[in-house]
């Protein structure tokens, strides 16, 4: 069976409805109709495959699981509110600096650093252009950006990240459903997939060897960000790409789903639009830099006891790299 998970519109609802635990009370906030809001709320519950709310004469309660979808979702939009809140409270007449990056980088790694990078650059105003699909394609009007180069890019002075996959999911979910290759249940694992991506699920499965039989229902995602939430909430498994799920890994709030990741050889590389960047981008990217390899130095530890699929076998997914990266810009 094939899920594709309601837009952010519908977590929104949901969490305002949790919040004042009236569906009558969220329409007036959201300014839209209370059948609205029940609707979403109930094609919300028929996704997840999960009852939120339980409906009494009394009114609304959450469930157990209501509840703790409601933290998950009220601590993103709290932490995104407040992360907005700052950027516009910040009048500094310092430097903007653009930074084009993903989605997934954005919400699971920078974002919840933003306080540091402010403490490191108080006169520098960071401004993120974010990419819901593949970081591919021109910066642009962004100073810097994240991209993803072809093999050969390990010695780039800007080199973020390599691209290494993991298939991750949360602790409660590998204990009561098994590793990939053991599934606990007969009907296998829920595996959430990402719509754009530079390597599937049937890509890895391929790659790895693994047998098909273990998979069960599908989920659907267009960002990798919510994807993760989804997986850190025991919703089923997904393929984590460690320069979104280096922070998430080593807080163990995934954990790999088996005991191997696939290596591309490729590599995520901050790029400069300007030949001469201004001292502040320097700054930033070189921030970004020391503050990543931080990262990739706990989570080596994390995967050192797992195999990588050796390069030769994942090369099809960095020839498609190379593919599309060379591939001329639409006009």
């Amino acid at each position: 069976m094939s899920l594709r998970l309601p837009s952010l519109q519908a977590l929104l609802v949901f969490e305002t409805s949790a919040r004042l635990l009236s569906f009558t009370k969220a329409a007036g906030e959201l300014n839209v109709t209370p059948v609205a809001v029940s609707r979403m709320v109930a094609r919300l519950e028929d996704a997840l495959g999960l009852r939120l709310f339980e409906r009494t004469k009394s009114g609304l309660t959450l469930t157990h699981r209501g509840a703790t979808l409601q933290r998950a979702v009220a601590s993103g939009f709290g932490q995104i509110g407040d992360t907005i809140d700052e950027l516009k409270r910040d009048h500094a007449q310092g430097e903007i600096v653009t930074l084009s990056l993903a989605s997934g980088f954005a919400a699971l790694w920078l974002l919840p650093r933003y306080a540091e990078f402010r403490r490191a650059f108080p006169s520098i105003n960071l401004r993120l252009q974010v990419m819901a699909g593949r970081l591919y394609g021109p910066l642009e009007d962004a100073d810097l950006g994240i991209r993803l180069h072809g093999p050969g890019s390990d010695d780039d002075p800007f080199l973020l990240c390599p691209e290494i996959i993991v298939p991750v999911c949360s602790p409660n979910y590998l204990a009561e459903f098994g590793p990939l290759d053991a599934p606990a249940s007969i009907e296998g694992h829920a595996y959430i997939h990402l719509d754009v991506t530079t390597l599937s699920w049937a890509d890895f499965h391929r790659a790895t060897g693994l047998s098909d039989k273990g998979i069960g229902e599908a989920v659907h995602h267009t960002d990798p960000g919510l994807a993760v939430q989804c997986a850190m909430l025991g919703q089923g498994v997904v393929l984590g790409w460690l320069l979104a799920i280096a922070a998430p890994l080593n807080e163990g709030k995934v954990i790999p789903a088996w005991d191997r990741y696939i290596a591309t050889g490729c590599n995520y590389v901050l790029e400069h639009r300007s030949s001469n960047p201004s001292e502040s981008t320097r700054a930033v990217a070189q921030w970004l830099i020391d503050e990543m390899k931080k990262e990739l130095d706990d989570a080596r530890r994390v995967l050192a006891p797992l195999s990588a699929v050796p390069k030769n076998r994942a090369d099809h997914a960095a020839r498609r790299v190379d593919a599309e990266t060379t591939a001329p810009t639409p006009s």
